[in-house]
């Protein structure tokens, strides 16, 4: 028997009856110093466990995040569970996919060895921020990693949009390829900024030339919106350009550093995906996590 375990929320609810699977709740037990203590209550005669949680903006802990799914992922294996594969929607420590000075950690392989150690099968992910990972999966043969696309679902919200005479702008290099794939979805044109990250102080600059934008509306497109500077360093680039709406959409909204309150003074339009549980997370990825579970 199959079943999708982990707390009750309602993109689990909707990822059980998606799956036509049996969801069994996990008590997501913190103790007060702040060590995590997942409960499983009952895993009885459940041979394929799909291991789930979701991450809030309000209250992110990357760190005790992935602690819950490594201690449930020991204790399903310990209540003789024969395969475990993980969805992580956002897959912390994906910017640090290689060692970027000497003496980092190379974060990304040692959370993916945990996990594999913890005795994950398949781990499902959505647009992880991690260009090198197959590099580094080909050192991790015990564990695969599905990176799946969300880039269907924001297409699909953005046609609902009815943009005006639309353009597409990528905030930085890395963004390029999500902006041309909605470039042309939409018929449309785009660009992409040069951004350089100060890699001692964590300083944003970007820099980037636009036609003229009058009258038209702007989509930005990104993966991550995490303290917001990328974001509003393209926006204050783009409304020198008297565009006549901006639009941002990204994967995951963390919103760290109050994001939120300094965004909101650029009288922006901002969506994301519900990887992370944000005001913003209209753009539904369960049916994507579905589809690709029910394919492999």
């Amino acid at each position: 028997m199959r079943a999708i375990v982990g707390p009750d929320t309602e993109l689990l609810e909707k990822l059980s009856k998606d799956l036509e699977v049996q969801h069994i709740p996990i008590e997501m037990r913190v103790f007060p110093d702040g060590e995590a203590c997942p409960r499983i209550s009952s895993i009885e005669g459940v041979d394929v466990a799909y291991l789930f949680n979701q991450l809030e903006y309000s209250n992110f802990n990357p760190n005790r995040y992935l602690m819950e799914y490594y201690f449930a992922a020991k204790s399903l294996v310990d209540m003789d569970v024969s395969r475990i594969d993980a969805i992580i929607p956002y897959l912390p420590y994906g910017r640090q996919d290689k060692s970027f000075r000497h003496g980092e950690p190379f974060s990304l392989k040692y959370v993916l060895e945990l996990l594999s150690e913890a005795g994950i099968s398949r781990l499902y992910t959505l647009m992880a921020h991690i260009p090198r990972l197959s590099d580094i999966m080909d050192r991790e043969k015990r564990m695969r990693v599905v990176n799946l696309s969300v880039m269907d679902a924001i297409a699909a919200h953005v046609q609902n949009l009815a943009l005006d005479d639309p353009f597409v702008i990528g905030p930085d290099n890395e963004s390029e390829k999500w902006a041309d794939a909605i470039a042309t979805r939409l018929e449309t044109d785009y660009v992409f900024f040069d951004k350089k990250r100060d890699v001692y102080t964590g300083e944003v600059r970007t820099t980037g030339e636009l036609p003229s934008l009058t009258g038209r509306d702007v989509l930005v497109i990104d993966d991550i919106i995490s303290t917001g500077r990328t974001i509003e360093n393209a926006v204050k680039i783009i409304k020198a350009y008297n565009p006549g709406s901006i639009h941002v959409i990204a994967v995951h909204g963390i919103f760290s550093s109050n994001a939120i309150e300094r965004l909101a003074k650029y009288n922006i339009s901002i969506v994301t995906s519900n990887t992370i549980n944000n005001p913003f997370s209209k753009i539904c990825i369960e049916g994507t996590i579905a589809r690709a579970i029910k394919k492999w």
